[in-house]
């Protein structure tokens, strides 16, 4: 069996509010293997941001151990978790978060020459990714020349230009009118299976999530696996 791209063992995290500790994460086991989809359910407030921020190395938990692409990461110092984010982890937001004064095509160059990449290299595989999510005529607009459902299709692209183990994704249809968010969650399912992704995905969209592999609910702050009782 392959190993897991992303692994947790008892993850914990709590904050501080009005000089008391509010436990927000008790615990949490979650492995992710490479192919498997798996979305991440609970109301608003439950913590699936901050379990996604912990995931992806954006944040520490107070306590527990992560792994991404078999290496532990929570003894890590803040160079060595970038280097790991930047080589194994991708990002999609609700919101795009694209750099304005760019255009398309340089938002996916970018993170690419911070990997390493020469500027030729990284435009071509640019180009080539652009043309995958069906943007080959618009690489040179800037975000705000794109439409919603554009500007995220290039938020997705930028996500997996540099060939992660594992995509972290925060509500990534949530801006989106339902016939825009069912082509932009195609196009991602199509990415993720397509590039054999770990893929956890939080959501409040139940039919979104009945189209994963798998279904994990935060419920007090636990992982408590499949969907809620109807």
């Amino acid at each position: 069996m392959s190993e897991p791209a992303l692994q947790l063992d008892g993850v914990v995290k709590s904050f501080s509010q009005a000089g008391r500790d509010l436990p927000v994460l008790r615990g949490l086991d979650l492995d992710l293997r490479p192919g498997e989809m798996v979305a991440l359910l609970g109301p608003s407030g439950s913590g699936k941001s901050t379990l996604l921020h912990i995931c992806g190395l954006l944040d520490r938990p107070d306590g527990g151990a992560i792994r991404i692409a078999g290496q532990e990461a929570q003894s890590l110092g803040d160079n060595e978790r970038t280097r790991l984010r930047r080589e194994h982890i991708g990002f999609v937001y609700q919101y795009h978060h694209l750099l304005p004064e760019f255009s398309a095509l340089e938002n996916l160059v970018v993170p690419q020459m911070i990997a390493g990449l020469s500027r030729r290299e990284a435009t071509v595989r640019a180009l080539k990714l652009l043309e995958t999510v069906g943007l080959s005529e618009r690489t040179d607009h800037r975000p705000a020349r794109l439409s919603g459902g554009e500007q995220q299709r290039v938020a997705i692209a930028r996500a997996l230009i540099n060939a992660p183990r594992l995509l972290l994704a925060d509500e990534p249809t949530g801006n989106l009118d339902p016939h825009t968010a069912d082509a932009v969650f195609d196009l991602l399912v199509k990415l993720v299976r397509g590039a054999g992704l770990a893929a956890l995905l939080a959501t409040h969209n139940y039919e979104l999530a009945a189209r994963m592999d798998r279904v994990v609910r935060l419920e007090e702050g636990v992982l408590v696996e499949g969907p809620p009782a109807e």
